[in-house]
């Protein structure tokens, strides 16, 4: 399982998107972090919005942008 914390680099989260599982939709947003084994990530929204999202264990899934 893969995870994003926020000691990574921008430039390394940037290469990164969050899917859900339940409907394949992209979760909007920059990654601040991001666990696939716990289904919850953190996303800047906007340029002073920060979320805190929680989909369930395995809810998410990291993978990289233009796959």
């Amino acid at each position: 399982m893969m995870k994003l914390e926020s000691s990574h680099s921008a430039k390394d989260k940037r290469r990164w998107k969050i899917v859900r599982t339940d409907d394949y939709t992209d979760v909007l947003g920059e990654i601040i972090s991001a666990d696939e084994d716990t289904g919850e990530c953190c996303v800047h929204v906007g340029s002073l919005e920060t979320k805190t999202l929680s989909f369930g264990p395995h809810g998410i899934r990291i993978i990289g942008r233009g796959r």
